[in-house]
């Protein structure tokens, strides 16, 4: 009788780690599909050479992907150079442990 008590607490253990690494595995995809819609971004704006248009519809287009915001400020150096500050915030959610943590990325298109 010991024994079958001491292999069904294993299972127990074993389905709950189980469960708990895959919300963290969920949690890490979101953030890998975040650093590469971010990147995106960067390019994109780079690519335009700091459109008006381009930015506010990559700050739309963030919004219906899901992300909680996205901020393009266009800013100039020194050497008169434009370059921009482009900040994305996500969710980064952990349901298991009823944990919601907003994450931000910060990337300058130059």
């Amino acid at each position: 009788m010991k024994g079958a008590i001491e292999t069904m607490m294993g299972v127990v253990i074993i389905a709950l780690s189980t469960v708990l690494i895959t919300g963290f595995i969920i949690a890490s995809l979101n953030t890998q599909k975040a650093q590469n819609y971010h990147a995106a971004v960067v390019a994109e704006v780079e690519a335009s050479d700091f459109s008006p248009t381009v930015i506010a519809s990559c700050e739309e287009k963030a919004i219906e992907n899901g992300y909680t915001d996205l901020q393009i400020e266009q800013m100039t150096s020194v050497k008169e150079e434009k370059y921009a500050k482009v900040t994305l915030m996500y969710d980064y959610p952990m349901p298991l442990l009823n944990v919601l943590l907003e994450h931000k990325i910060v990337g300058y298109a130059r």
